[in-house]
């Protein structure tokens, strides 16, 4: 096997560890939101393994586990309850799998049917769970919303609201307004309170009061016992809470069908439910050659032995001078830089080995969907964080799978409109300042987005008859249980998809942009923000203040006697160049004059690069620098990391910024001549 998938199997094999300690929560007496919760997360499992498998080219495990989600989607909508005998026909059915995937990984050849022999207990699960005579219940229609709220709600979202009520639990509604600036992390602070005491069903938006400005939501939750006054709102942020619905309105005689049609359900032994568990935390695993750990340590003992002899200099009896000690302190310094850099080189992988991971599974969709298509990359030698890689392997499954299933044409609508035969997916990563950007371009019939509009007002997430921006319609596509498919294929259909790349890159502090064009084709762009880098750059000081510039960006450095302002001219090589003082730049307090100047260079999108001059009041030398970026710094514009330095923090300009806000700060001084 390709020593490239090494990772694949190992996410794999720690899919099958969630798994295994999942079910077994699911045999304790459990709240009904924590037995949600477990159920949420196997279904996803077993989607992320079904899409591993596939990317794997083993479509006969791939199937099994398609068949598995199924089973989970059954219980997360409320149509299986959690019993004894279905657990043990999940595990079973988890154990199956796993020891299948260990024989693929010894070389052996594919089964027909990973759950052969499990195949009556499944199909007796899928009997019990389909649809009676009278088809579903549905019992959203008891929340006191109004029909605008109400249809807004997923086919998912309603069942929980049914199912919730018929096992007697409440539904309460609770009404926020959030600041613009901070609305992400205050919703999720306030949905995860939520979720602790009980299960949040669903996040709506909400129309924001006349004498409020922000962002409002409403977010209904089902829980046993609610408490306002315990939920982490900050003054003015909670509008109001409210009782949305109670059980006891449910009619008494859809009470005794759901008596007379649910399997039995053992009586909890204690009293009381037990708290819920608490959440373990993620621990990154790094699977490393003996060889680099083995000089990684050779390293480091070569720096304490230079620490120990600085000591026994420093203690010498009349002293030893300086000279000597500063020779010994620079050398620890450098070995210390180095086993920095080897650190963060251990974690370090290129991005090839992500593209290693989509070739095969390019292949076999294409040959599953009689779709040929030319895949091409670019940009594999950037690298990347190895658990980034990992975190980013399953929203690219994602969006390889709509790209052939919902973007490429078939070859014959393909040679009726002119183009090629085979369809085209482009595949690019290139860094921008501490960003990572992926594009994901396809030549196929483009996002459809009078379909996205009309599925969009079906579900309740937009009013018709109302004027939608395209940015506005592509939103939609990545907003969960959205699908513009009527039924779940293997390979795309579910409505999860877009929703586990927004939420996946969204945690990751990136961004997503779709734009597409009518038969000419789709990209969908990722920025990751890089979190450690090694940088050599150019050291210099504004404002009392320590700058880094990247080395990649400087074309020129120099100083004279001359006092320069921003605003003016200065000659390099024949050349007048535009200057502005890097304190304008960031909107620090500008200075009387300056006497030296950074050029910097940025390639535009023609042919010629952009050259400006940045006054500085001085420049230092030059050095390799580990950049960390730091959380304060997400919303300061030309900043993409800082580096802890002996003499305080050294901050990291991202070139290109720093040009765009140089160019700017320019125009602002000329239109105010």
């Amino acid at each position: 096997m390709d020593p490239s998938f090494d990772d694949v199997w190992a996410e794999c094999e720690d899919l099958f560890t969630q798994a295994r300690k999942t079910l077994a929560t699911l045999k304790e007496t459990q709240p009904s939101h924590v037995v949600q919760a477990s159920v949420n997360a196997l279904f996803r499992t077993t989607h992320t393994l079904k899409g591993m498998a596939g990317m794997l080219g083993f479509h006969s495990f791939s199937r099994a586990a398609h068949r598995m989600e199924d089973i989970f989607d059954l219980m997360r909508k409320g149509r299986l309850r959690s019993t004894d005998s279905l657990i043990e026909t999940l595990e079973a059915g988890i154990q199956a799998l796993e020891s299948g995937l260990a024989g693929l990984r010894r070389g052996r050849p594919e089964h027909e049917d990973y759950l052969f022999a499990l195949r009556r207990q499944l199909g007796e699960l899928e009997a019990l769970a389909r649809p009676s005579e009278g088809g579903n219940q549905d019992l959203s229609s008891l929340l006191d919303l109004p029909l605008e709220a109400l249809k807004a709600l997923s086919e998912y979202e309603r069942t929980r609201v049914t199912t919730v009520l018929m096992q007697g639990t409440s539904i309460y509604g609770v009404t926020v307004c959030l600041e613009f600036a901070t609305f992400d992390e205050r919703l999720r602070t306030l949905s995860e309170a939520l979720s602790a005491g009980g299960e949040l069903i669903s996040t709506l938006p909400w129309e924001v009061p006349e004498d409020r400005e922000g962002l409002a939501f409403l977010l209904i939750t089902a829980c046993r016992e609610f408490d306002p006054s315990r939920l982490p709102g900050l003054p003015d942020e909670i509008l109001g809470t409210s009782l949305l619905a109670d059980p006891s309105r449910v009619p008494d005689s859809l009470r005794e069908e759901a008596t007379v049609e649910a399997p039995p359900v053992q009586a909890p032994v204690a009293p009381d439910p037990p708290p819920p568990p608490v959440p373990v935390q993620e621990v990154e695993i790094l699977r490393l050659p003996a060889h680099r750990v083995e000089a990684l340590e050779a390293r480091l003992m070569e720096v304490g032995q230079l620490r120990d002899a600085a000591s026994l200099l420093m203690r010498e009896p009349g002293g030893a001078g300086t000279e000597r000690p500063l020779a010994l302190m620079g050398r620890i310094e450098d070995g210390l830089l180095e086993v920095q850099k080897d650190l963060l080189q251990m974690r370090m992988v290129k991005v090839e080995s992500l593209f290693a991971r989509i070739e095969p599974m390019v292949k076999s969709l294409s040959r599953d969907t009689g779709k040929p298509v030319k895949l091409s990359f670019q940009g594999g030698d950037l690298e990347l964080e190895r658990n980034l890689l990992g975190r980013l392997t399953e929203p690219f499954l994602h969006l390889i799978r709509n790209a052939l299933d919902h973007g490429l044409e078939a070859p014959s609508e393909r040679l009726a409109q002119g183009k090629l035969e085979a369809g085209s997916l482009r595949i690019s990563a290139i860094q921008r300042g501490r960003n990572l950007r992926f594009d994901i371009r396809d030549d196929g019939r483009g996002f459809d987005l009078a379909l996205i509009e009309a599925r969009g007002v079906a579900l309740g997430l937009i009013k018709a008859g109302e004027s939608h921006s395209p940015e506005r319609l592509y939103r939609l596509a990545l907003e969960p249980g959205f699908s513009t498919q009527d039924r779940a294929s293997q390979i795309s259909g579910r409505g999860v998809g877009m929703d586990v790349v927004r939420a996946e890159v969204e945690s990751l502090g990136g961004e997503i942009h779709i734009s597409s064009e009518a038969r000419r084709g789709s990209l969908i762009r990722l920025t990751i923000p890089l979190t450690r880098a090694v940088v050599n750059c150019l050291k210099v000081r504004c404002g009392g203040f320590g700058f880094g510039i990247p080395l990649g960006s400087v074309l020129r450095v120099q100083a004279g006697p001359h006092i320069i302002h921003g605003g003016s001219q200065v000659e390099v090589h024949g050349m007048s160049l535009p200057l502005e003082s890097l304190q304008a730049c960031l909107g620090l307090p500008e200075p009387d004059g300056q006497r030296a100047f950074v050029v910097l260079t940025q390639q535009g999108a023609s042919a010629r690069s952009v050259e400006v001059a940045i006054g500085v009041d001085e420049v230092g030398g030059r050095g390799e620098v580990l950049l960390r970026s730091l959380p304060d710094l997400a919303h300061s514009r030309g900043i993409m990391g800082a580096s802890p330095q002996e003499d305080g923090t050294l901050w990291v300009l991202d070139p290109e910024v720093v040009l765009g806000l140089a160019m700017d700060s320019l125009m602002r001084r000329v239109a105010r001549v």
